[in-house]
């Protein structure tokens, strides 16, 4: 032993050895309150919306044609009692936003992942709301978790999303010549073509089974079913933090980032010729695209794979290259420039 070191038996030690404390930070306490007041404005939101949406229908004219204000609410608050025309449109669609966003909290919860409850957001829109959120306040321990609260969401708005498209489509009226021109154009996706069909298959007489969506007027719960679809769409796209982007990451983290930019260039194109909306959604994954650790081992199984398989087929069925008609940038470019 050299001279220079002191001598210790085997069960001595020069210094005690410090233990690194661990301090356990536990979540921030639910504020009730706000959920509960964010959800009630989106209803009364969303009320006053499908209030005006419903009065067109019943008078068969297009959506908003003769309202004199900018946004309907005025209109719906003017007079209470026409807020309950518009039950069929708010219940439909919040039910939608709920069963998706229940979808992933449900699974944080199954996980042991903290997260809030669902944050409703009434906005100044044409159906009056942005939507609902989550937020997830800790880590995600395992791609398997990362896939199944991120795919929960969106097969379960799915689910919800699909009897209200079959019973809204019955509802539906044929076009008139003065509801044809409206300025309130949906771009239908296949899942519409796809109800109708099947309505056809069945022998049903309703004007959906006879004549394609393109050809309908749509029931302000159909406008419903369309958002929510649109919705689903949406969080599907394999890219930046949204639901497909959790998908893509937990399948193969290493692709995440080249499947986020891919997505983004074929958005660019989207909004140019077709609708604008794009662009804005170019915009969220480029500045989304830096998806949260996750610890790489262990991978997915065999029967996640599978499941994988029935997103991309929802996305297929929900996704709509033109949602809203007319509104791509260079046709706007050109309308404003005349």
């Amino acid at each position: 032993m050299p001279e220079d070191l002191p001598s210790v038996t085997p069960y001595e030690t020069l210094e005690p050895i410090s233990h690194p404390a661990v301090i356990v930070v536990p979540p921030p306490r639910p504020r009730y309150w706000l959920h509960a007041l964010l959800f009630a404005a989106t209803v009364l939101s969303t009320l006053s919306i499908g209030a005006r949406l419903q009065y067109d229908f019943n008078r068969n004219v297009p959506p908003f044609s003769d309202d004199p204000h900018f946004l309907p609410w005025s209109w719906g608050l003017a007079d209470w009692h026409r807020l309950a025309l518009g039950l069929p449109f708010s219940a439909c669609l919040l039910g939608i936003l709920t069963a998706h966003e229940f979808g992933h909290y449900i699974y944080c919860v199954r996980r042991r992942v903290s997260a809030t409850l669902p944050f409703f957001i009434p906005a100044p829109t044409l159906i009056g709301t942005l939507g609902a959120f989550i937020r997830i306040q800790s880590p995600i321990r395992s791609r398997r978790d990362l896939f199944d609260i991120g795919i929960a969401g969106p097969i379960a708005g799915f689910l919800v999303a699909v009897p209200v498209l079959f019973f809204s489509l019955l509802a539906c009226k044929p076009l008139a010549d003065q509801t044809r021109n409206g300025d309130l154009i949906l771009g239908l996706p296949l899942i519409f073509r796809a109800a109708h069909w099947v309505l056809a298959a069945a022998g049903s007489h309703a004007p959906a089974a006879r004549l394609e969506a393109a050809d309908l007027y749509l029931h302000p719960a159909a406008v419903a079913a369309w958002v929510g679809m649109f919705a689903t769409a949406l969080n599907l796209l394999p890219g930046g933090q949204l639901d497909g982007g959790h998908i893509v990451f937990a399948l193969r983290p290493s692709a995440h980032r080249r499947v986020s930019w891919l997505v983004i260039l074929a958005l660019i194109p989207l909004s140019l010729y077709f609708s604008s909306s794009w662009l804005i959604w170019a915009l969220v994954l480029r500045f989304t695209g830096q998806h949260p650790p996750v610890p790489v081992w262990p991978g997915l199984d065999g029967t996640r794979k599978k499941v994988a398989v029935l997103g991309l087929l929802m996305l297929v069925l929900t996704f709509s290259y033109n949602p809203l008609p007319h509104t791509g940038l260079l046709e706007l470019i050109q309308h404003w420039k005349h």
